[in-house]
């Protein structure tokens, strides 16, 4: 989601910036692309420490920063180019579409309104829905098995290396998508394409990659 569907890297930056500031701890310069994709936990143990993190609660870390997080971002939601016309034409062929995300659920379903995509997503597996984050493969097979679908018959679009090794370690082929990460990085990680956005990619280019 964050990163494919849309390019909020900036804003999350942002709004953990502001968070911190509320809570007066030491900000930060940027977010390391080694955390994109990891799970919430993961990310708020490695930038402030556990001692922090046990003095507030993860619960109450995630809550309150992604909901600063929402209400920076409200209203300046745009898809990633190509993506609307890409999800119509999907499911215009019966091809199913889920999100497969390591943010809160909160989020997702802040996005998937934004986007107004209601009636294209057919399932979505957030971060509060699983025991592990990216880079393990819990989340990417959770929505396999939603849809009643095999690894193989599945394509996973993702902009972070985290999110890749998930992909491939569920068993199914990968799109890197170029809004936080280079191509290196990507393919390195398995992404069998990488494209700058979904205006490059068709339906003949996806039919192909899962045979």
């Amino acid at each position: 989601m964050d990163g494919t569907l849309v390019d909020n890297w900036a804003y999350h930056i942002v709004s953990f910036n502001e968070y911190l500031r509320r809570k007066r701890l030491t900000p930060i310069a940027e977010l390391s692309l080694d955390l994109n994709g990891r799970h919430s936990n993961d990310i708020f143990r490695i930038m402030i420490g556990e001692e922090q993190c046990q003095r507030f609660g993860f619960e109450t870390l995630n809550q309150e920063k992604e909901a600063v997080y929402r209400d920076m971002y409200s209203g300046h939601v745009e898809p990633i180019k190509g993506l609307m016309e890409l999800l119509r034409l999907a499911k215009s062929k019966g091809i199913k579409c889920a999100i497969g995300s390591s943010g809160c659920r909160e989020n997702v379903e802040f996005i998937i309104k934004e986007l107004g995509i209601e009636d294209i997503i057919d399932t979505s597996i957030s971060g509060s829905d699983v025991t592990h984050g990216k880079p393990h493969p819990e989340i990417f097979a959770t929505a396999v098995e939603r849809m009643g679908l095999k690894p193989e018959e599945c394509i996973v679009f993702e902009d972070a290396v985290n999110g890749i090794k998930a992909g491939v370690a569920a068993g199914c082929k990968c799109i890197g998508i170029l809004t936080t990460a280079t191509v290196e990085m990507l393919a390195g990680a398995g992404a069998s394409i990488c494209v700058k956005d979904f205006t490059e990619l068709g339906m003949t280019q996806l039919e192909e990659l899962v045979g």
